[in-house]
């Protein structure tokens, strides 16, 4: 009896414990690798942003430097270091300081603006002890071929933040090099464009110098002005040999984060995003929690019923034991023909109330598990699509893009591709303010997909940039569907403010070529189409036709 009684324990805990257990393992994996893949791509939105604007931040202040260095009082000054006059050369250079400490006073970015002639001895500055001068060991020559010298941002401790300094040549008349202007900048003044706070995902950005030093980061809280912050070198160098791949590490505000580098070789700096592990996984955490505590108290229920129903077996009889032998196998369609009366009757009758309920727990476990499966596609379906305008996401778009190229490899029919931009769509946003330049997208998205084939496919690219794929068409098919895009969303009804507004669209299109071999390469031809739509005047479709011709509309 024993042995019956402990057969049946052990069947009804596995039959409800197999299917739950393999369903939700399974579950939470996707959930788990849906929500990397996630991060991944917003992180690595983060670091390509900050690297966008920490390169047009320099760009910017290396102009501001070549302007001064054409200063005809530096010019001036560098020039009769050459001359015999020692009284005049002191005259300019007292000249130079003042006008030095001038300029400085109106540039908040700078710290120190240095002139040094062509041996590269300091002739003046606009604070006493300046920084000591790096320049190459071949220089002047050097600064004939390579102009601009951008120096390895730094965390310097007198000034107590993080600093890059700038080496621009100073021409003669006669375009002969006399001498440098050093400027060095305080790179904390690029601390608030690291990160959009509207449009860019959650997460810290740090800039980190060569010796892993954290110099800058998004969130003014993160740095030390004292003694700057360093990652653990173990994790600084793991982020650093594989970059754009998320890690997990220990933060600069001690508690575990997920994260990924990006290495810019000029000016060199490690561009690192990361987000609170514990933030990222405390929905899924929770869930597998309440999770493992169902599963526990369907354990309890189901071991109580199968003892309670094993223990009303009274007598080791042959019908009774193949009955349960059958259960033990996994056929539940077992009914026990009941004629007796006496005890025996009693137990068949408990027998066959047994069977029928376990045949219950197999239906609802079944219904359970067509839930899940149900659950789990819309999921498949949700990290396929833009959650504002229902199309296609950036990660779906470029698995599209993937096998159209891999047909068009096998068949040569092209397909065409449309990149579409609404036109001066930052100033609408900023001025009506962004529910209705989300109802504006959602909006053009609606029409787009009513302005092309079932079989096409149209995907959100960015925030205002649409992507559309037509297959099996050429050119010519596809200037009329882009015509008939631009034109179709000229007039968009906005709820918001109940009016219509008058929107224009520049649209890039181009038709697949035997040199595509990527989706990057792909995207980068249509992109330079769309630049030269919106470079002729916006409103307009320009594409780019094979290189036997080209026209535009």
């Amino acid at each position: 009896m024993k042995s019956i009684k402990s057969k049946i324990i052990v069947f009804s805990m596995l039959a409800t414990l197999i299917p739950s257990l393999g369903l939700g393992i399974l579950s939470f994996q996707q959930n788990e690798t849906m929500i990397s893949e996630n991060v991944t791509r917003e992180l690595r939105a983060l670091t390509n942003y900050a690297n966008r604007e920490l390169d047009l931040w320099i760009k910017e202040q290396i102009l501001v430097v070549r302007e001064l260095a054409t200063s005809k009082i530096l010019i001036e000054g560098l020039s009769s270091g050459s001359q015999p006059q020692k009284n005049k050369f002191i005259k300019q250079q007292k000249a130079l300081e003042i006008y030095l400490k001038s300029v400085h006073k109106r540039l908040e970015t700078v710290l120190e603006l240095t002139v040094v002639d062509i041996e590269g001895e300091i002739i003046a500055s606009n604070v006493d002890s300046p920084f000591p001068v790096a320049l190459s060991q071949n220089w002047p020559q050097d600064a004939s071929i390579q102009g601009d010298v951008v120096g390895p941002p730094q965390w310097n401790a007198n000034y107590a933040t993080a600093i890059l300094s700038i080496s621009v040549p100073v021409l003669s008349v006669d375009d002969f090099i006399l001498g440098a202007l050093i400027v060095t900048f305080d790179l904390r003044n690029i601390q608030p464009s690291l990160k959009d706070k509207v449009k860019s995902p959650p997460g810290d950005v740090l800039l980190l110098d060569k010796d892993g030093l954290i110099m800058l980061a998004s969130d003014v809280s993160i740095i030390n002005t004292d003694t700057p912050a360093s990652l653990e070198p173990g994790a600084l160098r793991r982020l650093q040999d594989n970059p754009g791949e998320l890690e997990v590490f220990h933060g600069p505000r001690q508690e575990n984060v997920v994260g990924l580098a990006y290495m810019s070789e000029k000016p060199p700096i490690t561009i690192i995003a990361n987000r609170s592990h514990k933030l990222i996984y405390a929905a899924w955490e929770q869930q597998r929690d309440l999770y493992i505590g169902l599963i526990s108290i369907i354990i309890f229920v189901v071991t109580t019923i199968a003892f309670r129903m094993s223990h009303a077996i009274v007598a080791p009889l042959q019908k009774l034991i193949d009955a349960t032998e059958k259960i033990v196998k996994g056929d539940l369609n077992v009914e026990l023909t009941n004629t007796r009366r006496d005890e025996l009757g009693q137990l068949t009758r408990m027998f066959n109330q047994m069977t029928g309920k376990l045949r219950q727990s197999q239906a609802e476990i079944t219904a359970a598990s067509v839930a899940m499966q149900q659950k789990n596609q819309l999921l498949e379906t949700l990290s396929a699509t833009d959650s504002l305008t229902g199309l296609y996401n950036r990660s779906k778009l470029n698995s599209i893009i993937s096998e159209q190229l891999a047909r068009y490899e096998r068949t040569r029919r092209p397909f065409a591709v449309l990149m579409i931009d609404v036109d001066n769509f930052k100033t609408l946003n900023d001025s009506l303010g962004h529910v209705v330049g989300d109802e504006v997208i959602a909006a053009i998205a609606k029409n787009i997909s009513q302005c092309i084939r079932n079989v096409d496919f149209a995907a959100r690219y960015g925030g205002d940039e649409f992507v559309i794929i037509l297959t099996e068409a050429n050119v010519d098919e596809a200037m009329k569907t882009a015509e008939r895009i631009r034109t179709h969303v000229a007039d968009v009804y906005c709820s918001t403010l109940d009016k219509i507004l008058q929107v224009t669209l520049s649209i890039g299109v181009i038709q697949s070529e035997s040199q595509d071999k990527s989706v990057t390469s792909l995207l980068s031809r249509v992109d330079s189409a769309l630049y030269e739509a919106k470079h002729a005047g916006r409103d307009q479709v320009y594409c780019m036709q094979p290189p036997q011709s080209n026209g535009t509309i």
